[in-house]
Formats: structure tokens, sequence, C-alpha cells
């Protein structure tokens, strides 16, 4: 009966073992946030430029290469690089223009696995 009560004092902590599995559990969900953020970030900024389209008046909303310059330009300064031409549709109907982007984001994540995501996000110019 002692001995099974000195046993249970000399345990303290976890063992080596444990730390570094609690080590490696942390660092790759770190790994997971600074891959996952940008591509949330960058929708982010996406929705802020698009909002802000929709409410410039200086855009003509028939002019298809003035909204894809102007749209551009926006998420050029925010640093947004992943969005291209091909991404963006523009559609004009009953005096309405609607800019829908639908666009994937991939990045590398450990060795040969990656992490993407996929946003599809629209505005409305009523001018």
């Amino acid at each position: 009966m002692k001995r099974s009560t000195n046993s249970r004092h000399r345990q303290k902590g976890m063992s080596s073992f444990g730390w570094i599995a609690v080590f490696g559990i942390f660092a790759l969900l770190l790994v997971m946030f600074f891959k996952v953020f940008p591509m949330y970030y960058g929708n982010y900024q996406l929705k802020g430029a698009l909002e802000d389209l929709a409410v410039d008046d200086r855009v003509d909303p028939k002019s298809k290469r003035e909204i894809w310059t102007s749209l551009q330009k926006r998420l050029y300064i925010n640093e947004v690089r992943s969005i291209k031409r091909e991404h963006v549709k523009m559609e004009r109907k009953d005096g309405k223009t609607t800019v829908t982007v639908d666009y994937e984001v991939r990045d590398n994540f450990i060795g040969p696995l990656f992490i993407g995501g996929h946003f599809v996000e629209s505005t409305v110019i009523d001018r």
C-alpha cells in the first residue's frame, strides 16, 4: 500500500513526449492560421472594394472596362493579387449592373497538401 502511494507522488506533470505532442499541435494550428487568415482577409478587402465601387459616381456602370479598371485599382491598393479578370462577371439588366467575383485561392500547406478556399461576392450598381 505504501508503495503505490509513493509512486503517485512522483508523477509531476507531462512527460517529454506529452510536451512534444502539445507543441506539435500548437505549431500545426499556428501554421494553419497563418495560411488561412490571408485568404479571408483578401475576401474582406474584396467586399469593401465592391461596396465602394457600387457607390462611386465616377464609374460608368455601362462600361465593363471602366468597372474592371476601378475594381483592379482598389484591389491593387489593398494588396489583393488573387483576383484576375476572368474571375469577374458583369451583367446589365433593367438598368442595373451586377458585378460578381467568383474565385478560388490555394496555398501550399505541408508537403504535397494545400489549403484552399472558394469565394463568391457580388454587388449591384443601380444607376
